[in-house]
């Protein structure tokens, strides 16, 4: 038996794929991760991966709660300029409506700085994030990260501390998923739902004025810098063109510069 994967609420129960199992039991629990743009209709949104996971099946309808997102791997290598700094940031947050979220930004500036600068930056950021986002709840704050605001703000806050040249919202991971189920709509109400979103237009998570040429523009002509990479990261874009992974890393730099 084939099984409609439904996307929450907050993206009105979308049919974001089908998967089989022999048992309803076993549908349960499974995880599903789409563009966002599959979602929003948003071209702009498509370098966020969104994770599902089913937590209830009726039928043949399976239905999920929102379980976290990553940014795509080739968007996030092209962040990374040469003569640049990353830096990685990884705190938790507990928004109004009792969900808990694990929250990695990434802040890109124009320089190299020193440790000082960085774990100043990481406070900052970390400060106006937790008082920014704990006062919405997760669908609310999910809007402010999709549309690019949440981004913008951080980093005018941050450029008073250091001149930043950007911030994403790398990652998010619920990390008390049982907060977020619902009870889903009977099958009646689901179709009605479906039926009005046949033709979707662009629903509140959806970005109003897309940034994408910005950032193209913003990185068109730069090589990237390899050598600023983990090599785990290496590895993952060996991986991707199937070339051998093994060797120091200035062995993998060369092997992807070939």
């Amino acid at each position: 038996m084939w099984y409609r994967l439904h996307a929450p609420s907050m993206f009105n129960y979308a049919i974001m794929a089908h998967t089989p199992a022999d048992n309803p039991e076993f549908v349960n629990g499974r995880v599903t991760e789409v563009p966002l743009e599959q979602l929003t209709g948003d071209f702009s949104q498509k370098n966020f991966m969104v994770k599902f996971r089913v937590h209830e099946t009726r039928g043949n309808n399976a239905f999920t709660t929102f379980d976290g997102h990553r940014l795509t791997s080739d968007y996030k290598r092209a962040l990374t300029r040469r003569k640049n700094s990353r830096i990685d940031c990884n705190f938790v947050l507990n928004l109004q409506d009792d969900v808990k979220i694990r929250i990695k930004p990434i802040i890109m500036v124009d320089k190299r700085i020193k440790k000082s600068q960085e774990k100043m930056l990481r406070s900052v950021a970390n400060k106006y994030i937790e008082e920014y986002i704990s006062k919405l709840n997760l669908s609310e704050a999910l809007k402010k990260i999709y549309s690019g605001d949440l981004n913008k703000e951080v980093a005018t806050a941050l450029k008073s501390t250091y001149p930043t040249k950007r911030v994403e919202i790398s990652k998010i991971s619920v990390m008390n998923p049982a907060s977020l189920m619902e009870v889903p709509p009977n099958e009646e109400e689901l179709e009605n739902i479906l039926k009005e979103t046949e033709e979707p237009a662009k629903d509140d998570l959806s970005t109003e004025e897309s940034n994408e040429e910005v950032i193209e523009d913003d990185i068109e002509g730069d090589n990237v810098d390899y050598s600023a990479m983990k090599v785990a990261e290496l590895k993952e874009l060996l991986k991707e063109r199937e070339l051998p992974v093994s060797g120091t890393k200035a062995e993998l730099i060369k092997r992807l510069q070939s």
